[in-house]
């Protein structure tokens, strides 16, 4: 299973977040302004200075082109939203230059980018940074206090955030292999849970329910039956002189024409029955969503199917069933349910063989 983090984050998502993120700075910038001015109000050294100046609505217009930029480009919308973040953090230096504390703003494309997880990106925001910051050196030369020294420290430490960003996608990417691992394992698990649960609720050979989750699915059946008062019916299916078949072609033929015959049920029942395996050439089918009379033409049309179908395992040959159908009704115990449809089964026998029988109560009536 591959991992694929862009399949995992809403990119886009993200990326709104991001410049909606940089709004605030804006707006957070223009909330310490008016805090300072308060303070100078009270502080004799201290001068007031204007709230909104020609730089914060340069820098708004340049934000709100970048907002365009990025509704509008096809590819690249992420590196517009670091470039963004390199933009405000310049602007913000540009426009408060004695305040040699935005100088750490310069890592705020550094840390856009690791929302990526791309080192590509990380690099570019490193680079952008440290040439936005040489800009400005070159632009405030007269109007700030830097000397070698800081130009080198600021270098070094975004070269070490650098480090950092790409450290931490690092222990990220560890995190996410483990992650992969992790499901994975879970998901081997799920599917070999749901393998043993199907081996053990169907029969290998047909692929139908077994004998057990046939019994299970009918106590219940008949306990939502009781309870709610809702029929189904019952339908034992036997192939005839199935024994002869064994004796004169094999065992190998049998499991043949068990397994086209299982066939042949399964896919002439609606999704809503329960086809099983009842035991040796015996078939059961549960019919949940019809009347009897539906039920009944059903297993006349399986009935038929299975008589028109040739087997090359038997030389061409065509073999057929007796099916038996009782109509559960609510007050019918399991053992009732069983006895009338056995009964209906070997009338069907007893009466020349392929063919059905139907039993509702005590009276059996054969199907034309």
């Amino acid at each position: 299973m591959g991992f694929d983090l862009f399949q995992l984050i809403d990119l886009p998502r993200w990326n709104r977040k991001l410049l909606t993120g940089f709004w605030l700075i804006i707006a957070l910038a223009i909330l310490s302004t008016c805090v300072y001015d308060v303070i100078a109000w009270f502080t004799t050294t201290l001068a007031i200075v204007p709230i909104i100046t020609l730089n914060t609505l340069w820098l708004c217009l340049g934000l709100l082109v970048i907002e365009a930029v990025h509704k509008w480009a096809k590819r690249g919308k992420d590196y517009i939203v670091i470039i963004g973040a390199a933009f405000i953090s310049s602007g913000l230096i540009y426009s408060f230059p004695h305040v040699n504390t935005l100088l750490t703003t310069l890592f705020l494309p550094i840390l856009v980018s690791i929302f990526y997880f791309q080192t590509s990106k990380v690099v570019f925001s490193y680079l952008l940074s440290l040439s936005c910051f040489y800009v400005l050196y070159g632009v405030l030369d007269k109007q700030t206090t830097w000397i070698i020294s800081d130009i080198i420290a600021v270098t070094g430490v975004l070269l070490g955030g650098l480090v950092v960003a790409l450290g931490i996608m690092s222990r990220g990417k560890e995190l996410l292999k483990h992650l992969q691992s992790s499901l994975e394992s879970g998901q081997d698990l799920l599917v070999r849970n749901v393998i043993m649960d199907k081996l053990a609720k169907t029969d290998a050979l047909t692929d139908l329910y077994n004998h057990m989750s046939f019994h299970e699915y009918l106590d219940k059946l008949i306990e939502q039956g009781e309870r709610y008062n809702f029929s189904f019916q019952l339908a034992l299916l036997d192939i005839d002189h199935f024994k002869k078949v064994n004796d004169t072609f094999g065992h190998r033929a049998g499991d043949a024409v068990l397994k086209k015959v299982a066939l042949t049920i399964k896919t002439m029942v609606s999704l809503n029955d329960f086809p099983a395996r009842y035991g040796g050439e015996e078939f059961a089918i549960i019919f949940t969503d019809m009347d009897l009379q539906e039920a009944t033409l059903n297993l006349e049309n399986i009935r038929k199917q299975i008589a028109a179908q040739p087997h090359e395992e038997l030389n061409g040959q065509a073999v057929t069933i007796s099916i038996g159908v009782y109509d559960f009704q609510k007050g019918i115990t399991k053992e009732m349910l069983f006895k009338g449809t056995d009964e209906a089964l070997y009338e069907a026998k007893r009466s020349g063989r392929n063919q059905t029988i139907i039993c509702t109560g005590h009276k059996k009536a054969t199907v034309q």
